[in-house]
């Protein structure tokens, strides 16, 4: 366990600094890009605890399809997004959750991990059955909601910008 300290403390930091780049970017392109950076990083520790299978869902999930959907809505936005101006507050409430989320990972180390289950099969068809079995359902919801949420954030930008 000690070998795979180093490589998860790079990717750990690299994908801090991406979460930290989606909340202090001012433009939105950035954010995206950023955003990009934050999932790539989270599929690198993924990939350092061993869970091959989730990182490639990460990166074909989110790496792939969320951020380039995130790309065309602000593409389809006027202007390109709106940039705004550095607020102080954003970077004070991103360093206190960057404080929180190292207090609660020092805990989290401090108290140690469980044991792992070693009769649980973590190959791809039971992935798949579990998936695509009893939650069927709600994986499908996933589209229309993604959809609905897309639609809305053109509208608040649509009636944002006619009242400038």
């Amino acid at each position: 366990m000690q070998d795979l300290f180093v490589p998860a403390a790079i990717v750990s930091a690299l994908t801090i600094a991406g979460a930290l780049g989606v909340v202090l970017s001012r433009r939105p392109v950035h954010a995206a890009l950023a955003l990009l950076g934050h999932t790539l990083g989270l599929a690198g520790l993924f990939l350092v605890l061993s869970a091959e299978l989730v990182a490639m869902g990460q990166i074909v999930i989110y790496s792939g399809a969320i951020v380039v959907l995130f790309l065309f809505v602000v593409a389809l936005l006027p202007t390109g997004g709106f940039e705004g101006a550095f607020v102080s507050g954003r970077a004070a409430s991103a360093l206190v959750m960057v404080a929180i989320v190292l207090g609660t990972l020092g805990v989290v180390i401090g108290v140690g991990a469980p044991m792992a289950a070693t009769t649980s099969d973590h190959s791809v068809e039971s992935v798949g059955r579990a998936l695509f079995g009893p939650l069927i359902v709600p994986f499908e919801l996933t589209a229309p909601l993604l959809l609905v949420a897309v639609i809305g954030a053109v509208v608040i930008w649509r009636r944002q910008e006619r009242v400038r």
